[in-house]
């Protein structure tokens, strides 16, 4: 079964089974739940998360307008789909000021009203992707760099920690790194972006990423290891790399006119 799930809101029970089998029979894999109220419905939506919701207008009680706004404060990108058997120029203006996904008319055409549902939900599925894979971006671009870094060094291990010392990503060995400790400079920051330091089994070069981030490669001393100018060299381009690539993150992204 999908993970996806459907609130049905309508106090008329009709209608309210008959939108439930039209999904139903049309194959839709969401998990559907109904309501016979907003109040009903807030219960629902406080117990569990949903990606599209269907409403009735007119309602007794609190009526779906009014029902929507309550959602909105619960999960603003919720897709909403608003069903009204009266034709009213300000309702429709009101589901148009609070971006309702699609507007139903009854009676409507079967096909059309599930045609609907079932996009909703795909787009919900692509924003989710979308979001999944920009969040793990920056994980996999990390693992990619740190690899490339220790194979063009010869480093037994790479590492990347934020300011705390949390470790972030780690790739290969890396026991040395606990004997790395910085000479700080008097005004208690590193006293130079690259910094070498010789432990007793395990040679550490570490530098400033940004934001707090250092990073960091090990070397068995009794393994030959690549020239000081060249770790210089491939580290300084990482740290670029890394830099530059993180810093598109913060910035907003730019929508079409």
């Amino acid at each position: 079964m999908s993970d996806q799930r459907v609130l049905i809101v309508d106090d008329e029970q009709r209608t309210l089974m008959f939108m439930r089998e039209s999904l139903v029979v049309a194959g839709l894999s969401a998990e559907l739940v109904c309501a016979s109220s907003a109040e009903e419905a807030l219960q629902a939506f406080s117990r569990q998360p949903f990606d599209v919701v269907i409403l009735d207008i007119r309602m007794a009680g609190m009526n779906g307008l009014q029902l929507l706004g309550h959602l909105r404060g619960m999960r603003p990108g919720v897709r909403v789909i608003l069903v009204s058997a009266y034709q009213d120029a300000s309702i429709e203006a009101a589901a148009r000021a609070l971006d309702v996904y699609h507007f139903f008319l009854k009676p409507f055409a079967f096909e059309e009203f599930t045609e609907t549902v079932a996009n909703a939900l795909h787009e919900v599925s692509m924003d989710t992707n979308r979001s999944q894979r920009a969040a793990d971006w920056p994980t996999q671009l990390i693992h990619r760099q740190l690899t490339a870094l220790m194979r063009d060094t010869g480093a037994q291990g790479v590492l990347l920690t934020n300011g705390d010392g949390a470790v972030i990503a780690r790739i290969g060995s890396t026991n040395g790194f606990d004997e790395l400790k910085l000479v700080p400079a008097a005004n208690g920051e590193p006293a130079f972006n690259f910094a070498y330091h010789q432990g007793k089994t395990h040679d550490v070069y570490s530098a400033e990423v940004g934001n707090g981030m250092r990073l960091s490669l090990v070397f068995d001393r009794n393994q030959p290891g690549s020239r000081i100018g060249l770790v210089l060299q491939y580290t300084r381009r990482t740290v670029q790399e890394i830099s530059a690539a993180l810093s598109t993150l913060d910035q907003p992204t730019a929508r079409p006119a």
